[in-house]
């Protein structure tokens, strides 16, 4: 699989970077930009459907109820690798929530027998949110604006070409 988006989403849901890699390639009636624009759209449903249930397992297991279902899961509420959470016919998106709720998607173009390993999407979202924190502990970064650094969108790009961990 080979990363083709990487995208930051603030706590609100509105985007704060969204970047593309290589060649994208799309159905006849719309451009692939917006095919991958519409997979994170929808990607984010199921982000917030799965964080709603961890939240409410959490204060299950707090008040004495079985949280079961996401300890065997591995996505405890302090795990932020939430795992693939959205699949198309050519995309998957795995998400990332940091401790302030924002949210980092990778999107992979999805092709059978080439999944990438848990531990190169944790590897890169690790080196995601290192650049993201850096970025928005800017001084001159706007909060839960846009982040314009050029620094941030060559960092994010060495995820596409495995050079992160570099």
């Amino acid at each position: 699989m080979s990363l083709v988006c990487a995208a930051v989403i603030s706590p609100r849901n509105a985007p704060v970077h969204v970047q593309t890699f290589g060649e994208l390639v799309g159905d006849d009636d719309e451009s692939a930009d917006h095919a991958v624009q519409r997979t994170l759209h929808c990607s984010l449903d199921a982000v917030e459907d799965l964080l709603g249930r961890i939240d409410r397992s959490s204060i299950a297991s707090a008040s004495g109820g079985s949280g079961a279902a996401v300890a065997t899961t591995g996505r405890g509420p302090k795990d932020p690798y939430l795992g693939p959470v959205f699949r198309t016919e050519d995309h998957q998106v795995h998400a990332w929530v940091t401790n302030t709720r924002a949210r980092l998607l990778l999107v992979y173009e999805d092709r059978i027998g080439s999944e990438p390993s848990a531990e190169t999407v944790r590897a890169a979202f690790k080196a995601m949110q290192d650049a993201y924190a850096d970025a928005v502990s800017d001084p001159f970064a706007t909060k839960e604006g846009k982040i314009e650094s050029t620094r941030f969108a060559r960092r994010v790009a060495a995820l596409a070409t495995g050079t992160h961990g570099q």
